[in-house]
C-alpha cells in the first residue's frame, strides 16, 4: 500500500521548513555552547573572575549566560544537612543537560557545578553524616561522564588564608567573622579543594588547579580567560 501524504501532514512539513528545525536542532551544524564551571575557596576570586569574563565575552558578541549560584536559589533547605548541597548541585546539573542540549548561549560561566558537589561530598564524610560509601555514591553519580562531559573546563580557584581574609575585610562594614570566611575554615577548604584536585585530575582533563594568592585581579582574570580560549580554540580546531 503506497503511502500518501494528507493534509495535514503536508501543512506540518510547511511550517518545519519555515522554522528550519532540519538547521535549528542538528547539532552538526549548530553547536551546544561551551560550558565552564568555577568553583574554590573564599575570596578567592571566582565571583570577579566570572563577572570580568562575563563582560569581554558578552562584549565580543558571544550569548553568555551565568546562572544563579544554587545557594543563591536553593534557601528552604538548611545548610546543616548534605540534603543542602545534593540539592543544589541537582539545580546546577539540571541546568547543565539543558543548556548542553540547546542553541540560545554561546557561553555559560557556571557558579558552582558539579565538581563543587564533588568537594561538598567530601565535607560531610569529613563531619560525620556521611559515610564514606555514602559520599562515594553521591560523587560517582555526579561526576558521571553522562554529564561531566559537557563541561569543557572546570576550575577550583584557592587562596591561602591570610591573603583571603586581607581581601575580605578590605572593604566589608564589618570585621565579623563569618561561618566559612575565617583563616581556620579556609585554611581547611584550600586543604580540600587540593585534595580533591589530587583525587581527580588524571580522570578529568578539563580540571584546572588555580592558586590565586599572589596574584593580583588582572592577572588572575587574564589565566583563566586565556586557558578557556585555548580550550574552545581546541575544540574549535577539533570540530
Amino acid at each position: 500500500m503506497e503511502f500518501t501524504e494528507n493534509a495535514f501532514e503536508r501543512r506540518a512539513r510547511k511550517i518545519h521548513r519555515y522554522l528550519r528545525t532540519d538547521v535549528r536542532f542538528n547539532e552538526k551544524l549548530l553547536r551546544r555552547p561551551y560550558l565552564f564551571e568555577l568553583t574554590g575557596t573564599p575570596s578567592a576570586g571566582k565571583t570577579t573572575t566570572i563577572t570580568e569574563l562575563d563582560k569581554f565575552f558578552r562584549r565580543m558578541g558571544f550569548r553568555v549566560l551565568r546562572p544563579q549560584e544554587g545557594a543563591e536559589v536553593i534557601r528552604h533547605i538548611e545548610r546543616t544537612t548534605p540534603i543542602y548541597n545534593v540539592r543544589t548541585a541537582t539545580y546546577a546539573l539540571n541546568l547543565l543537560i539543558d543548556l548542553a542540549h540547546g542553541h540560545q548561549y554561546d557561553i555559560v560561566l557556571f557558579d558552582r557545578c558539579l565538581f563543587d558537589a564533588y568537594h561538598w561530598m567530601m565535607y560531610w564524610q569529613e563531619k560525620g553524616k556521611l559515610t564514606p560509601e555514602q559520599a562515594k555514591t553521591y560523587q560517582s553519580f555526579f561526576l558521571a561522564p553522562l554529564w561531566t562531559d559537557f563541561l569543557d573546563g572546570a576550575y577550583f580557584l584557592i587562596c591561602e588564608p591570610e591573603e583571603a581574609m586581607k581581601r575580605e575585610l578590605k572593604i566589608a562594614l564589618s570585621k565579623k567573622l563569618g561561618e566559612t570566611t575565617n583563616p581556620e575554615t579556609i585554611r581547611i577548604l584550600v586543604e580540600r579543594y587540593r585534595r580533591a584536585f589530587g583525587n581527580l585530575k588524571n580522570r578529568f582533563p578539563q580540571l584546572t588547579l588555580l592558586e590565586t594568592t599572589r596574584l593580583d585581579e588582572k592577572t588572575m582574570v587574564e589565566h583563566v580567560a586565556c586557558e578557556m580560549l585555548d580550550t574552545m580554540e581546541r575544540k574549535t580546531t577539533a570540530r
